[in-house]
């Protein structure tokens, strides 16, 4: 079983422009759009759309919990989060053409009972099941290694889609797959954006079994220990629309093409892509048309 851990999700408010974003003026929406938002969740809802069994757990609070609840039971995914005294927050992602723009809102507060129930819950897992640990971290001393420490004594298999400071304690655990972009490689080793990505990809694997690196409309690599593989992104005629989400979308592709006996790495790019090309976050029939120009 996959399961998908989003300590800090989110109802991402979606704004969408006819004309590029004015500062300090009036600006005039063509359409608005409220969806579960973290990269976990993410993940889950592209596994589901997949074809993937997946539970989706984490922390949700407040009537912004509840409509999180509401939209993963919409999609049929088996939503298991502790209930939060905080409220979960609210991000705005304002989309002018393909460029968005992001506000991402503070954290709510973690309680020790809370941590608790999670950890309870994690402690079910065994070494047959996936668990992609996604996204920010409450500003919460100590959850995140407690959350690992929890995997770590299941056996179960970690994925970790983390940045900054809680990437540098997720490789402490040995994960089995990371996905850092261009970016967050670059600031892991304190480089600049031009960073040489097979390079430094490949001091990671002292750390992960595999390591993508997502690198925009470049297209990504995958590094494991039978060397480094590099795909391009491929015209398949669509235009970039929204590029958020497209790195979770990657990680539901490989664990896709792992289920199936296709190359995951093919799938991976497959689904990231149909990701950037979907208004929303995942459109099964652009991921169907993106990988037969790999397979």
């Amino acid at each position: 079983m996959i399961y998908t851990i989003t300590l800090n999700p989110s109802i991402d408010h979606y704004v969408f422009l006819s004309s590029d974003l004015v500062t300090c003026d009036t600006n005039r929406a063509k359409k608005t759009a409220d969806l579960c938002g973290g990269k976990g969740i993410n993940v889950s809802i592209v596994c589901k759309k997949l074809g993937l069994k997946t539970v989706c757990t984490g922390f949700a609070g407040g009537f912004t919990g509840d409509e999180i609840l509401r939209q993963l039971n919409g999609y049929g995914i088996d939503a298991r989060f502790v209930r939060i005294e905080g409220t979960t927050r609210i991000n705005t992602k304002i989309v002018c053409g393909g460029a968005v723009t992001e506000i991402n809102a503070a954290s709510p507060e973690i309680k020790q009972n809370e941590t608790e129930e999670l950890l309870n819950m994690i402690s079910g897992l065994s070494e047959k099941d996936t668990v992609v640990l996604s996204g920010s971290v409450p500003d919460t001393p100590g959850l995140l290694v407690s959350v690992l420490d929890a995997i770590k004594k299941t056996g179960a298999r970690l994925t970790a889609d983390t940045s900054g400071k809680a990437l540098k304690t997720c490789l402490e655990y040995r994960p089995f797959l990371i996905k850092p972009n261009r970016a967050e490689l670059a600031a892991h080793f304190g480089r600049d954006k031009d960073i040489d990505i097979p390079e430094y990809a490949a001091k990671l694997l002292a750390y992960a079994e595999n390591v993508i690196i997502s690198d925009g409309e470049n297209g990504a690599y995958h590094l494991n220990k039978n060397g480094c593989r590099y795909l391009p992104v491929t015209d398949t005629g669509y235009k970039s629309r929204n590029t958020t989400g497209a790195g979770d979308s990657m990680i539901a592709g490989y664990l896709y093409g792992e289920q199936n006996g296709i190359d995951p790495f093919i799938t991976a790019v497959s689904a990231g892509s149909a990701s950037a090309y979907s208004e929303e976050l995942f459109d099964k029939n652009i991921f169907d048309t993106v990988i037969k120009s790999y397979i």
